[in-house]
């Protein structure tokens, strides 16, 4: 069961990498087409729509995977270093914490914010995969 939780646990990592770089490519088009956008124009912009569709997917994915970690800890394994913990607690929380100090009025800098939190979240999933490994 251990090495089960273990592989899965693994094999998430790539997929939280994958998705957050495209959601970070995403947002960066977003802030670039937002530029041009005129401001107080009704409805919800499509491509600001994708990019929320993508960080609620990020987002959720963070979660799997510190579950999975809970898991896989409850288990007995520990990671190569302590320092992985504070990653993982990175992947989990800067998206919803960016989403919370936005305030969802100002388009441009909420883009900014989050985009900001994805960079984190891709940098942390990126250190987790070094310091894991015992």
């Amino acid at each position: 069961m251990l090495t089960t939780l273990i592989k899965i646990h693994e094999d998430t990592a790539p997929v939280i990498l994958a998705a957050g770089g495209i959601t970070l490519i995403w947002g960066i088009v977003v802030l670039v087409l937002a530029r041009s956008r005129a401001s107080g124009q009704g409805g919800v912009w499509m491509p600001l729509r994708v990019f929320r569709i993508l960080l609620s997917i990020t987002a959720a994915l963070g979660l799997v995977q510190a579950i999975l970690g809970g898991l896989v800890w409850l288990q007995g394994a520990r990671p190569g270093e302590g320092l992985h913990y504070v990653y993982g607690g990175i992947v989990l929380l800067a998206i919803p914490v960016a989403y919370v100090y936005s305030d969802q009025n100002q388009v441009r800098r909420d883009i900014i914010i989050m985009v900001i939190a994805v960079v984190a979240v891709v940098g942390a999933a990126v250190r987790a995969l070094m310091t894991g490994q015992p």
